[in-house]
């Protein structure tokens, strides 16, 4: 030490910052304090004698203070470097939570590796972790792991009153009772995660010793930070459910659009051939009436067919029309007005028993038969559809049994069932669809537009009714058409 008028030398003096600065710039508060004391105790034997000479003159003032400056400095040198560190570490932890909660895991397993990287942050004895879930029970996280979620926790407490709790020993807080009782304080914190939309869960920390604010104040925050990426993770998972549900309702309506366009491409082949046949009739028996003499008992049945396939043209054209109102939207027009159900039902079976030999068809009606009131036309067009379906898909024949009674609330039930193929459990939805047609080796051969179930549910609809089906495979089908009696509209089907 070199000495000018009984004082240290200023710079020769301050030298002695220099180890103190840098072990606290690289070891932080406690290592920067204990080399500035060293510092300090180095300089005492020069200054300390210098005092006992002089006296306390300004120089050995400057002494003194040049004993206490290395430990200060070092201190708060040290203290400023690891309020640095626990920054970046808070800030390092926060963002390894994000990713963490942003994961393509289970809710459960992302809040596992969560709760470890709090409490390594916090410096904490145990940290437990409660998300709620609107699918079930609430996700539970603990370090250590184990815990469960007890109704008379912090964390529980916390959940219920959505409050933040401070708590200087949880053995004796008046706010939950703890079965086991440490011999030493408890603190604890329980916090909402609370993203600015309500509480998603609960953060709970518990130390032994006391809890610094800073400490406190990083918890608070990671409960925040927690929040919101808890809220993050739960619209993310939306999202996700939402874009596959709407990839495979986007699927289904492809192929859906695919099976139409296969049907209207076998609609047009079909009609066109429906129409081709009684045309070819029609111009075939009219040329030999008109070509050559012809016996009356010979002209009698080419007129007899040329009426009957007339009459089928007719009928073809009829549904055309009838589907084409009916895809944009327009509903068929109907004259309502009472209807005697029993006689039309006659009438039509006697028609078709009168073609169809191998068929046996029986009639049985509730007595009395409810009043039926709605379009007679539209009545006869819906039970010549539902009797032809009832014999094209019972080729081998059998009994097509009709039956008609007093169905639920004020309707008419009519049913048609036959004794055929049947329609697998999956085809069902689909019977009613226009252009559908339901493949089966047996009816191959069946000619059909594919519209006459669905033009006999849009009859029933506009009506007020409506048409079911139940049937078995290889055992037959059954078709329940359900019409307003003469009360008028069903109050609970609305018309169209």
């Amino acid at each position: 030490m070199l000495w000018e008028g009984g004082a240290p030398v200023s710079p020769v003096r301050h030298l002695f910052l220099v180890p103190p600065l840098w072990a606290a710039l690289t070891a932080g508060a406690q290592a920067g304090a204990f080399v500035g004391l060293m510092a300090g105790f180095l300089q005492a034997p020069l200054v300390l004698p210098a005092i006992e000479r002089v006296g306390l003159t300004g120089g050995a003032v400057d002494g003194l203070v040049s004993l206490v400056t290395p430990a200060v400095l070092g201190a708060v040198a040290g203290h400023v470097r690891d309020q640095a560190f626990a920054g970046a570490r808070r800030l390092d932890a926060l963002l390894e939570i994000q990713q963490r909660l942003a994961a393509d895991e289970p809710m459960a397993a992302r809040l596992d590796l969560v709760v470890h990287v709090v409490r390594d942050c916090l410096g904490a004895r145990a940290v437990g972790l409660v998300v709620g879930s609107p699918e079930g029970p609430p996700a539970v996280a603990s370090a250590p792991r184990g815990a469960a979620l007890a109704t008379c926790s912090a964390a529980a407490w916390c959940l219920a009153s959505g409050k933040s709790l401070r708590s200087r020993d949880l053995a004796t807080d008046p706010r939950m009772t703890l079965a086991d009782v440490s011999p030493s304080p408890r603190r604890a914190m329980a916090l909402p995660l609370d993203a600015g939309a309500g509480s998603r869960g609960a953060l709970a920390v518990e130390w032994r010793g006391e809890v610094p604010e800073a400490t406190a104040r990083a918890a608070t925050e990671m409960a925040l930070h927690l929040g919101l990426g808890v809220e993050n993770a739960r619209l993310t998972l939306r999202q996700r459910r939402f874009a596959a549900e709407l990839e495979e309702r986007v699927a289904a309506a492809t192929e859906r659009q695919r099976e139409i366009d296969r049907a209207k491409s076998e609609f047009i082949s079909v009609v066109s051939h429906e129409l081709r046949t009684p045309i070819t009739a029609l111009e075939g028996f009219s040329e030999l009436l008109l070509s050559r003499p012809v016996p009356p008992e010979h002209a009698r049945r080419f007129l007899g067919h040329i009426h009957a396939e007339s009459r089928r043209l007719g009928r073809i054209v009829t549904e055309l029309l009838d589907l084409s109102r009916i895809e944009v939207g327009v509903a068929p027009v109907l004259n309502r007005e009472r209807v005697d159900l029993a006689a039309h039902v006659e009438r039509q079976i006697e028609l078709f028993a009168g073609v169809h030999g191998g068929h046996r068809f029986l009639w049985r009606a509730a007595s009395p038969l409810p009043p039926l009131h709605g379009d007679p036309d539209a009545l006869d067009r819906m039970l010549q559809n539902l009797l032809s379906n009832a014999v094209k898909y019972s080729p081998r024949g059998g009994e097509v049994r009709v039956s008609a009674r007093a169905g639920p609330g004020g309707l008419v039930e009519l049913a048609v069932e036959d004794q055929g193929v049947g329609i697998a459990a999956e085809a069902l939805p689909r019977v009613f669809d226009k252009y559908v047609r339901i493949a089966n080796p047996e009816t191959a051969s069946v000619r059909g537009l594919g519209l006459g179930l669905s033009l006999v549910r849009a009859l029933a609809e506009a009506h007020g009714g409506r048409i079911e089906v139940s049937s078995e495979p290889g055992k037959g089908s059954c078709f329940r058409l359900l019409l307003p009696g003469g009360g008028g509209i069903s109050p609970d089907i609305p018309a169209i």
